[in-house]
């Protein structure tokens, strides 16, 4: 790598920096922020919170990388022809060509990184962070004694508590369960107490009311008991994880033993083959966006007015590839032998770029005609 090549990599470098930390950082706040909400309602500490939102950071890379290598390449680009440094290494003698090595050299160190991200690292901390999250809203305890506060452990289950201490000894307590079509129940009590069994955690209501409403509201059946208990699991999700999502299995071990996958039917066999592909496509955009923000400047050429017009359409373009690598994703979950269409948006633009780039010498390109200038003056 000549001193040409490492002025460019360093102009890409510094300001992806920047476009990392900033996108980065907003796309973290926002998947972290909803997750607090299950932090504090389970009674969780802080560190918990700062856990799970390590455990987003590597998803958020890996779909923030390849935009900010993109944002990076068109700044340092355009930085480089507006103070007409490019004109400088062009009379030098840097060639198209030779253009495209640091390109292809800081796209394909983001591509590296991108590649052990979604091979290794996001399938982990997804995993991880969706085990994390399953056990903390398991922990229906630390939630039941925060009183005065309603709670929806499950669709149609309501849940009330009025005051309540640490010994699992309640005053007054609602709990509304319509999960049947056909009825809602509704029990309230003065006085409960919550324990855990080995068969799991059973609460027991003093001096209260149930109620029976069927689906019209046109019946109500009231019964008052002194005393009644039951097993609260039976309102609550129990036991282990059943299901693992395919964003959080190793894509290449779902290619090697793709019938492994889907048989307890929440996920379907052509999610997990989708689901590995795209993440091995995904790598692939970090050097097709820094290829497109580069072929995309070289084709228009000098321009006096400003360059606002070609980074719209380079903007445009790399939108364009991101959202077929996403759309694409449908069609391989219908139907897995079309695997291949996910990573043809973003090898269509590599070589699109890439002759782009060769072939803009032939094109009346005012870079062109700087180079063969300085050529005929210095023959």
């Amino acid at each position: 790598m000549n001193i040409f090549d490492r002025y460019i990599l360093i102009q890409q470098m510094r300001p992806f920096t920047f476009f990392s930390f900033v996108l980065v950082g907003i796309l973290w706040l926002i998947q972290a922020l909803p997750r607090l909400d299950d932090v504090i309602s389970n009674g969780q500490s802080g560190i918990v919170f700062v856990d799970i939102s390590i455990l987003i950071l590597p998803q958020v890379m890996l779909l923030v990388l390849p935009i900010a290598a993109f944002a990076s390449t068109l700044y340092a680009i355009h930085k480089l022809i507006t103070e007409s440094e490019l004109i400088i290494f062009m009379n030098a003698g840097l060639s198209n060509i030779k253009l495209i090595r640091p390109v292809i050299f800081f796209g394909g160190l983001v591509f590296i990184f991108l590649f052990f991200l979604s091979i290794y690292l996001v399938p982990i901390s997804q995993h991880k962070l969706r085990t994390k999250i399953f056990e903390i809203r398991q922990e229906f305890s630390n939630r039941l004694i925060k009183d005065q506060q309603f709670f929806h452990p499950v669709n149609g289950v309501t849940i009330y508590i009025r005051e309540a201490n640490d010994l699992g000894e309640i005053k007054g307590i609602f709990i509304t369960d319509a999960r049947q079509e056909e009825q809602t129940v509704t029990y309230s009590a003065k006085e409960a107490i919550m324990t855990r069994t080995p068969s799991g955690l059973m609460l027991v209501m003093q001096n209260g009311l149930l109620q029976l409403t069927d689906s019209s509201q046109s019946s109500l059946t009231t019964l008052q008991f002194n005393r009644m208990g039951f097993k609260l699991n039976d309102f609550l999700p129990t036991g282990s994880r059943k299901s693992i999502a395919p964003v959080e299995i190793l894509p290449l071990k779902i290619l090697q033993e793709p019938d492994n996958y889907g048989s307890d039917h929440t996920y379907h066999k052509n999610e997990y083959i989708s689901e590995a592909h795209v993440k091995l496509a995904a790598p692939l955009a970090a050097l097709a966006l820094t290829l497109l923000a580069l072929s995309v400047f070289l084709i228009s050429g000098f321009n006096r007015r400003g360059y606002f017009n070609t980074i719209i359409v380079a903007i445009i373009l790399a939108i364009l590839v991101q959202s077929l690598t996403s759309a694409f994703r449908t069609t391989v979950v219908n139907d897995s032998s079309l695997y291949w269409v996910l990573y043809c948006p973003a090898v269509l633009c590599i070589c699109v770029s890439i002759c782009l780039i060769i072939f803009s010498i032939n094109i009346n390109n005012p870079y062109s005609r700087i180079k063969k200038i300085s050529h005929s003056e210095n023959p």
